[in-house]
């Protein structure tokens, strides 16, 4: 996968902050010195999902956060590693918060953005990368609602290979958290991390 390193370095400062609090500054910089080089080897050891995927900032995303708890030998509590990316993603509230679930013009930026995925992954993309996202409409609800499934997750596949299968659950509880900041409320039945054959996102305004 092509290497970015923008997320580990946008949330590099809260993710040690949470470490120092838990376990101590001297094993917090041990940890995060040791996770910035880790985290350019995850990325580019990971399964090729193409240039250009509008859906991998997901997994560029989570590896941040799956660095330090490698580079520290799972000395960190799987707890305290969903505590750090609760912490990351209210650093950056201002930027979900643009997004208002309750109104057409919230709910419509949330349908596009996936839409913009399933136009991306064509056929001819299924071939060449055939790990990538798989996502579909089966199960909406309703006609408008915000609703797609993710059936196939190389995040999840790829923590499982890399042995640490056992963040993927807490990590996927913190959809409904950046959901949240959109105003907004996930209603999932199951996700692939829990052995579902699944991740569903069925998303109403907070108000509503």
């Amino acid at each position: 996968m092509k290497y970015n390193g923008f997320y580990f370095a946008l949330f590099r400062s809260t993710m040690k902050k949470v470490l120092s609090e838990q376990y101590g500054k001297e094993f917090a910089r041990d940890t995060m010195k040791s996770a910035h080089s880790l985290y350019r080897k995850l990325v580019t050891e990971a399964e090729d999902i193409g240039d250009g995927n509008p859906m991998a900032y997901n997994e560029l995303f989570a590896l941040a956060f799956v660095a330090p708890y490698i580079a520290s030998g799972k000395k960190i509590a799987p707890e305290v590693v969903q505590e750090m990316m609760r912490r990351s993603l209210y650093h950056v509230k201002f930027y979900f918060s643009m997004m208002d679930l309750n109104t057409p013009k919230g709910k419509l930026a949330n349908q596009k953005s996936i839409l913009k995925y399933v136009k991306w992954y064509t056929p001819e993309r299924e071939r060449q990368y055939p790990s990538s996202f798989k996502v579909d409409f089966e199960g909406k609800p309703y006609e408008g609602a915000c609703y797609y499934r993710i059936t196939r997750c190389p995040i999840c596949a790829y923590c499982e290979r890399l042995g640490v299968g056992e963040l993927m659950p807490l990590l996927c509880e913190l959809d409904g958290v950046m959901i949240g900041l959109q105003h907004g409320v996930l209603h999932r039945q199951q996700t692939i991390a829990s052995g579902g054959e699944y991740c569903d996102y069925f998303i109403t305004g907070d108000r509503e």
